[in-house]
């Protein structure tokens, strides 16, 4: 799927999320956030919702990868940490687990 790269990264996140409900669009969804992040590279959102359709599609690691991403952009989206709190406790991963609540819990989640 080619966009164009003039539109707003709220476009792309739309779209992304709109494909990704419709539960049998989610590979198309991470093409779109794929292309917006080759325009956007540096947009936290776009990470974050790259990480939630990845995990809808249970790639758990690159999803924590991707969540990672979102929080070395902006460390304060509650959502994220919240995010990788599940995916810690998934894992077995009882200190990211912690870390990860503590943080929400800090930034008012």
């Amino acid at each position: 799927m080619e966009l164009s790269p003039d539109p707003h990264y709220l476009a792309y996140i739309n779209l992304g999320v709109l494909l990704c409900e419709a539960e049998t669009r989610c590979e198309d969804a991470l093409s779109v956030f794929d292309e917006a992040l080759r325009n956007f590279p540096n947009d936290a959102l776009l990470h974050f919702n790259r990480a939630v359709v990845l995990e809808e599609l249970k790639r758990y690691d690159a999803a924590t990868t991707a969540y990672e991403k979102s929080l070395a952009l902006d460390d304060t989206h509650a959502d994220a940490h919240f995010n990788l709190a599940r995916l810690s406790e998934i894992r077995g991963d009882k200190q990211g687990l912690v870390r990860h609540l503590n943080a929400y819990r800090r930034l008012g989640g």
